[in-house]
């Protein structure tokens, strides 16, 4: 797979054939994402519209089944004033009851109160007297009606409002073994005080509503098969709904739908119930209760469906023409660039020359003129310049090992010379071994790289030599961070600074002076710092010394040091090699910059 991606990563053909693909792919991709959403939006934007239309005319249809009935109700009430003169009477004879029964059930049948939605209609009295117009028979014997909270809330007048809306409650009233259906379900009313001639609140007249045929009229307005049209109390509570289901139960309203319909009379809005998304439609009615229709939006977005199954067939059919044209316009660019590629790599160091071929395209032929003008100016410049170059870097370092080799083996043969004299054959045999060690060190493998902690004990060999040498005139201190000693370093970088903290910090005769060699690692750098206490450099000595380091001709002057330097930059960049800091009297520190070099 890897080697898939590095493929269309690198190969100019199947390069532009992905991008290609890639740009129409999102172009189509979001050209018809687009579309569907607008297609989406516009299928919302008409339901809504088209719920709006339908909630208007159920609540014009409820509101004009109310008002009837409320216009109705009054008008009954208003023109029997015998009605509040009888519920004015506390002992009512059963004749007198049974007389002002048929009287109401004939005046209430003749004044055409009923409707579809009206269930039936009471007549209660603070007297105990109780009339409806189904037939008392259904009614549960000696039912306390005055003593239900629906009753006082209808006889409690304040100001002028004696008719009013009330809410849910169950109609337990109704004989279960006659009427089952009736007496196991809920209704509202709208209810009218009744007064006598003295004004006195004497009982109230009911109409109840037949919640089920109201669900029944909601349903006739409904829109899709899971959407629902429900008709909410001021508490939000169901009072009829299309499906009569929930009656008296509370929907799950999101904050911001309750203040919706708190803040609004009516709206259109999208929100969650249940953890499902709706389309939510409200209208406030003559009762001051609302019509609530609420859609899933899945459902909505179904009827869209056919778009987005149509653009997904013309995305298949457009990126398969797309892939057709790609892979012609790829093989007719990769042909004539496999040909260049091909004929570049014949190429080799004997026969440095193009075959001239036509290209196709006038770009390729340019870039093969000039691929073949610079076949032949590399040769000339191979020829002049780059075999003189390998000739003058391999003279600089075997210059470079044969000036290291000379002072390092007159100063130990000096010393050794200096042993044998005075009969230390333990020394002397020691000064042997460490010199057969360090020139094994430095005589093979000179441009392999080796590990920090092997250049330092070699550096550790060399100047014991020196400290037996110069018997305590000269110590060492080292300040090596452990980190270091796992990297790689070019060998004998550090020998020639050495030597020159000996040679000219010391004039070759220290008397209790010292060496600290340091290490520490910074920025992906490792530097090493070799300084001396001797007797310094002015700042034109300073200045001569840096201006050589930056020399490219090979003289007798700090060889050592120029070459470590160049050799560094040759290797790793500018970025590395020697600096130097020096005062007169306070003694001379050169810092070597190096690379962190993990591995060999």
């Amino acid at each position: 797979m890897k080697n898939v991606f590095t493929y269309l990563r690198k190969n100019l053909s199947a390069r532009i054939l992905m991008l290609y693909l890639t740009f129409n792919t999102i172009l189509m991709t979001v050209l018809g994402g687009s579309i569907t959403l607008y297609s989406r939006l516009t299928v919302e934007q008409e339901v809504a519209h088209y719920m709006e239309k339908i909630l208007e005319q159920a609540s014009l249809s409820l509101n004009t089944n109310i008002n009837d009935i409320t216009t109705r109700i009054i008008s009954f009430i208003t023109y029997n004033k015998e009605i509040g003169t009888a519920l004015s009477n506390p002992s009512m004879t059963i004749n007198k009851q049974l007389e002002l029964d048929r009287l109401l059930r004939a005046k209430l049948k003749s004044s055409n109160m009923f409707n579809n939605i009206v269930q039936d209609v009471f007549i209660i009295g603070e007297n105990g007297y109780v009339c409806n117009i189904s037939d008392r028979t259904d009614l549960i014997k000696d039912y306390p009606f005055t003593e239900q909270e629906w009753y006082r809330q209808a006889v409690s007048v304040t100001g002028n409002s004696h008719i009013q809306t009330i809410g849910l409650y169950p109609q337990d009233y109704y004989n279960p073994r006659i009427t089952p259906n009736t007496a196991n379900s809920d209704t509202f009313s709208i209810a009218l005080s009744i007064t006598n001639s003295k004004r006195n609140v004497v009982g109230a007249a009911f109409c109840t509503i037949n919640i089920k045929e109201l669900g029944k009229t909601l349903m006739s307005s409904n829109y899709e098969k899971s959407g629902k049209i429900a008709l909410l109390d001021e508490e939000n509570r169901i009072v009829s709904q299309t499906d009569n289901s929930g009656i008296g139960s509370l929907l799950p309203f999101t904050d911001n739908t309750l203040r919706i319909l708190e803040s609004s009379e009516m709206g259109s809005f999208k929100d969650y119930i249940d953890d499902e998304m709706y389309l939510i439609n409200f209208q406030t009615t003559s009762l001051g209760w609302k019509l609530f229709s609420y859609v899933p939006l899945e459902e909505i977005q179904y009827h869209t469906q056919p778009i987005s199954q149509l653009f997904s067939f013309a995305l298949v059919i457009c990126l398969l023409v797309n892939v057709i044209i790609s892979i012609g316009l790829s093989r007719s660019i990769h042909k004539p660039i496999k040909l260049l590629t091909d004929n570049v790599n014949h190429v080799d160091s004997e026969h440095m020359r193009l075959e001239g071929t036509d290209y196709t395209y006038s770009e390729l032929n340019h870039i093969a003129e000039k691929f073949d003008e610079l076949l032949v100016r590399l040769e000339l410049l191979i020829e002049h310049d780059y075999k003189s170059q390998i000739m003058i870097n391999k003279f600089r370092l075997y210059s470079l090992r044969s000036q290291i080799n000379p002072h390092f083996l007159m100063n130990t043969l000096q010393l050794l010379q200096t042993e044998i004299v005075y009969g230390n054959i333990e020394v002397s045999n020691s000064i042997v071994v460490s010199l057969s060690r360090m020139l094994r060190y430095t005589l093979y493998n000179y441009e392999k790289e080796v590990l920090v902690t092997e250049e330092l004990n070699y550096i550790r060999e060399y100047l014991s030599l020196f400290i037996r040498k110069f018997n305590g005139g000269l110590s060492v201190r080292y300040e090596i961070e452990d980190e270091i000693k796992r990297y790689y370093m070019p060998k004998l970088l550090l020998q020639p600074l050495i030597e020159n903290c000996i040679e000219h910090g010391f004039s070759n005769n220290p008397s209790d002076n010292l060496i600290t060699i340091a290490a520490k690692c910074m920025e992906e750098k490792v530097i090493f710092v070799v300084a001396d206490d001797g007797v310094g450099m002015n700042a034109e000595q300073l200045s001569s010394l840096i201006a050589n380091l930056s020399k490219t001709n090979i003289d007798d002057a700090d060889i050592g040091i120029r070459n470590i330097h160049q050799r560094i930059r040759g290797s790793y960049g500018e970025n590395y090699g020697i600096r130097i800091e020096s005062q007169v009297g306070k003694g001379c520190r050169i810092f070597l910059t190096i690379p962190v070099i993990e591995s060999s």
